[in-house]
């Protein structure tokens, strides 16, 4: 069993979707569990919980995400380092894209890594397709979460006057940000479960006919560098056939490889459900967690 399938399944959550929620923000961590009250059971008791816990300024876990950064570095972190946390908060990014969306010159910006990759705060990982220029994200939950969700109102999550206000105006963002982002990274380990495959990674496939990059969250790569499995995720919406569609025009950008698809995702719409495509594959977070 992977390591992050087997801490996920510690927390004792038959929900899978709520058990990826919870994860997303405690890990399997003994000293945050005994924050965290209750856990929720079912993804509809998530947000109740998330307000009740972390973002509440009286439990201790709205402190430890408030001063994660400080924590590992030591120091409070300058702007440089809010900068690169935000921007890796909201998708990983390689050097270049990291270095244009913050501002910052490209040799401030490797430093900043390179000191956010000691504390372990980001991590950087592979891009098969780019090999000198890895995929780098956030490392450490409480920070992402803080990133993601704290720091954009901090003074406000501090007051507790309008929480559930705040909530419905950010709720986006921790779906997107937080439980998403542990989403693929399960999703990842899970592909890597195929004995073919050597690696599991994310892809960004330039797209020259439509002047874009198209990014792709699972790829599994044989040991010869071969293309097995394309895989596009989907978290707390129905995906659609449209997505379906696009993960088949990335594998012909790919050179049209014989590779199997992944939908991955809690629910699918009518036309994938009913595609007849026998290299495809219906992956639900269920099956993520079961390793099946």
């Amino acid at each position: 069993m992977s390591e992050l399938r087997a801490s996920t399944g510690a927390l004792g959550i038959d929900d899978a979707e709520a058990a990826i929620s919870v994860h997303a923000l405690l890990g399997s961590d003994p000293a945050l569990l005994a924050h965290a009250g209750e856990l929720p059971r079912a993804r509809a008791d998530v947000p109740a919980w998330v307000k009740s816990t972390f973002l509440n300024a009286d439990n201790p876990l709205f402190g430890l995400c408030e001063h994660a950064v400080e924590t590992r570095l030591g120091e409070r972190p300058d702007e440089r380092v809010d900068k690169v946390l935000a921007n890796l908060t909201v998708r990983p990014r390689v050097l270049d894209d990291l270095r244009s969306r913050s501002g910052l010159a490209a040799v401030d910006a490797e430093a900043v890594l390179a000191r956010l990759a000691d504390a372990g705060l980001v991590r950087a990982d592979a891009n098969p397709l780019a090999p000198e220029d890895p995929f780098w994200s956030v490392d450490d939950r409480l920070a992402r979460f803080y990133y993601a969700m704290m720091a954009p109102h901090l003074e406000r999550w501090r007051r507790g006057r309008i929480t559930d206000k705040l909530w419905r105006m950010n709720h986006a963002r921790f779906d997107r940000y937080v439980c998403r982002a542990e989403y693929a990274r399960l999703a990842r380990e899970w592909a890597l479960g195929d004995p073919a495959a050597a690696e599991v990674t994310r892809v960004v496939v330039p797209d020259p006919r439509h002047r874009q990059l198209r990014t792709v969250e699972v790829a599994a790569w044989d040991a010869s560098g071969g293309l097995l499995a394309l895989g596009t995720i989907r978290w707390a919406f129905i995906m659609r056939y449209q997505q379906l569609q696009r993960l088949r025009h990335v594998r012909r950008l790919l050179g049209d490889p014989p590779a199997r698809l992944y939908c991955i995702a809690p629910r699918v719409d009518p036309g994938i459900a009913a595609d007849p495509d026998p290299g495809l594959f219906r992956v639900g977070p269920a099956h993520l967690l079961k390793g099946d």
